[in-house]
This record gives C-alpha cells, sequence and structure tokens, in this order.
C-alpha cells in the first residue's frame, strides 16, 4: 500500500496539477496558459486621473506553481522552529524576526545549551491564520530553506540551507547609493521562490476561459468580477458605504474581503484572527483565496524612486486598509518599501516551478484526492 501512495504521490502533477507539497505543506495551484495576453486595460476615468501601474504587465510565459492561500501560520512556524534551533556557540540567524500577527505561541526551546533558541506552537483552531511582520528578506529566506528540503527531521536544519539556494542571503545589504545590494530575482534553478509581480498578476486576475473556452482575459478584481470587494467579516451582512469603514447592516451584503473592517464595529469578530479561506465564494479565476485582505503580498517587482532609492513591491490589500488599494483593483499595486522592513501588514504567497514540486492530497486509505479549478464567473 504504501509504495501505491508513494507512485500516487508522484504522478499527481500530471493527474491535476494542484494540491499538498510534502516539502512546505503548501496547497499549490498550477497556473497554465503560458504566453498570455498582458493587461492592456485602463481604470476608470476620474480626476486626478488613476495610475494604470499594470499597464502591459502580467502576461508570464511559462507554467508555475502559486499558493492557494498566503503563507500560514503553521507553515511558518515549521520554518521558525527549525530557524532558530541553532546549536550551542552559532550565531542566531541575520534578518529573522518573530513576528506579532500570527497565531503561533512560545514555548521551551528545544536547544537548551542555546540561550538564543527559541521554539513555537500552534494552538488548535490557529493553523490557518495568517502571518504578518514579514520583511522581504525574511521571505526570501524561508524560500531558501523549502529550496533545500525544509526541516530535517531528528536534526538540526544546517545553517547554509537557509542562506542560499534560492536567494544568495550574502548580497542583502545597501548598495552606497541609496538602494539595496539584494539578489535582484530568484536564482536560475530556485524551486521555491518570491512571485514576479507578473506572476501574482496573473494568478490573481487573468482568467484564460474569461470569454469563453481559452478565449482569455482579465478581471479587474482578484474575485473574477469586476466588481469592488465589500469588506467585513465573513458571513456578516455589512454596508457598502465606500467612504468609511463599514459597518453591521441587516439590509446589506455579506462582507467579501478580510480588510478596512474594524473589530470595535462587529463584536466577537477580529480580522487578525479571521482565518485564511473564510471567504469560501471570493476566489481568483485559479482558485487563490484572500488576495484581497489578510497581509499584503511580497514580489520580486523593483520600484526606484529619485535620488537613488529603491523598494520592493507588494500587491494585495492588507487587514485594515481603507486606501486607494481597496478591493484590489488590477491597475495598481498597493505599496513598495524597502526589503528589510517587517510592518505588520506584510505577508507572503509562495511560487514554485513546475514540474514538480510532487504534489497530491493522500490519505491513508491510498487515494489521492484531486483539487479542480472552481468555475469562473461569466
Amino acid at each position: 500500500m504504501a509504495s501505491i501512495i508513494a507512485a500516487a504521490a508522484i504522478a499527481a502533477p500530471a493527474l491535476a496539477g494542484n494540491g499538498i507539497d510534502p516539502v512546505s505543506g503548501i496547497d499549490f495551484v498550477r497556473i497554465t496558459h503560458p504566453g498570455n495576453a498582458p493587461w492592456m486595460g485602463s481604470p476608470p476615468q476620474q480626476f486626478p486621473p488613476i495610475p494604470n501601474q499594470a499597464l502591459g504587465r502580467g502576461g508570464v510565459g511559462y507554467e508555475y506553481f502559486i499558493g492557494r492561500f498566503e503563507v500560514t501560520t503553521s507553515q511558518w512556524v515549521q520554518f521558525f522552529n527549525a530557524a532558530y534551533d541553532r546549536p550551542a556557540g552559532e550565531p542566531g540567524l541575520p534578518w529573522l524576526i518573530p513576528p506579532t500577527f500570527w497565531g503561533a505561541t512560545g514555548t521551551t526551546p528545544i536547544n537548551n545549551s542555546n540561550p538564543n533558541a527559541r521554539r513555537w506552537q500552534v494552538p488548535s483552531g490557529n493553523e490557518m491564520r495568517p502571518v504578518g511582520n514579514i520583511s522581504w528578506r525574511m521571505a526570501a529566506i524561508y524560500c531558501n530553506f523549502l529550496h533545500n528540503g525544509g526541516a530535517v527531521t531528528g536534526n538540526v536544519t544546517p545553517r547554509e540551507n537557509f542562506l542560499s539556494g534560492a536567494y544568495d542571503v550574502s548580497t542583502f545589504g545597501n548598495n552606497g547609493t541609496g538602494g539595496f545590494s539584494d539578489q535582484a530575482t530568484r536564482s536560475p534553478d530556485a524551486r521555491y521562490w518570491i512571485p514576479s509581480w507578473d506572476e501574482w498578476l496573473k494568478a490573481a486576475h487573468y482568467d484564460p476561459h474569461k470569454n469563453g473556452p481559452d478565449q482569455g482575459g482579465w478581471w479587474a478584481y482578484p474575485n473574477s468580477t469586476d466588481s469592488r470587494l465589500i469588506s467585513g467579516p465573513p458571513g456578516v451582512l455589512v454596508s457598502t458605504n465606500e467612504i468609511g469603514p463599514p459597518v453591521p447592516d441587516p439590509n446589506g451584503v455579506l462582507g467579501q474581503s478580510n480588510n478596512g473592517w474594524e473589530a470595535q464595529h462587529f463584536p466577537g469578530y477580529s480580522p487578525f484572527t479571521t482565518l485564511l479561506g473564510a471567504y469560501p465564494d471570493q476566489q481568483s479565476p485559479w482558485g487563490l483565496f484572500d488576495v484581497s485582505g489578510a497581509t499584503t503580498e511580497w514580489t520580486e517587482g523593483i520600484r526606484t524612486i529619485d535620488g537613488g532609492g529603491m523598494y520592493r513591491v507588494y500587491d494585495g490589500s492588507y487587514w485594515n486598509n481603507l486606501g486607494s488599494g481597496v478591493g484590489d483593483p488590477v491597475w495598481l499595486y498597493v505599496g513598495a518599501t524597502e526589503p528589510w522592513i517587517s510592518d505588520y501588514s506584510h505577508g507572503l504567497r509562495i511560487a514554485s516551478i513546475v514540474p514538480g514540486p510532487p504534489i497530491a492530497v493522500v490519505f491513508a486509505s491510498g487515494c489521492v484526492v484531486l483539487v479542480t479549478r472552481r468555475r469562473r464567473r461569466g
């Protein structure tokens, strides 16, 4: 039976292309239709004009995997427990800062000979909590960790497994002219990486069957519609006021996005404890959840500014964001900042290579569950 399960797991990408990656625990979605047309639309006309930052972007010439969800608390705990389990005398890994906004709690260090060792656990029910406070450099180190096989069972994960693979951490620093010297894009053989902005846009907004079978097109918003998402707790009727934060409204509509609403208006609810996937009807054309809401998501995009400064681009609105990115229209990215900043709003969605990693949802019975994309809205 074990050999049957193993064989099924290896074959799963060819069968369905979607499923749980055994290395990372990430539920990956396969993004197909290489060579898609980029976004060539325009934002609504108003004064002052809305920038069309995505014009000509979003075309991708190859297939790739991307996470159905943002990185979860359970996945980040596996990474941090391995990263903070260092042998006595070994310095801590650079750039890593424990999150404030996630669902884990601290517990007894696993390496009592090293005063810097730490460990976290995930209380039941918190596994799918999103993770904030992730800097771009932390995201890159996580990709290295996954690239090199993740946590080493029963042993300390070698330090070098965190420092190279997808990104060379030795390049991280300042370039002397106001920017950074970090490796600009993933290594050619990277197995896991921070998605490029084009990859991110395609997975969030492009529908290969929007106008009919294999007749692709772009949706304005990342829930397969051209209508702005309504902020509010999941399953709660809310007002549709676009000026201020939503409030309960028995004549309103169900909340569609974990952004822009405040716990003070909804007793018993908090945007910071709302689980990923809590809005099952709000998915991108490929089946991605929470593109709008929870945390922003890092990309490999680089924005240069006057004076030589350089920022990394992130997209997707976050918990209490009520700015211009509300609803996450395709034509705007939410923001950009230095790669060492670990704001509470910053999170991550991981991309991976095709073919592989071997993906399947395998149960003890030996059955493999194939995950299919949701039907798109016309």
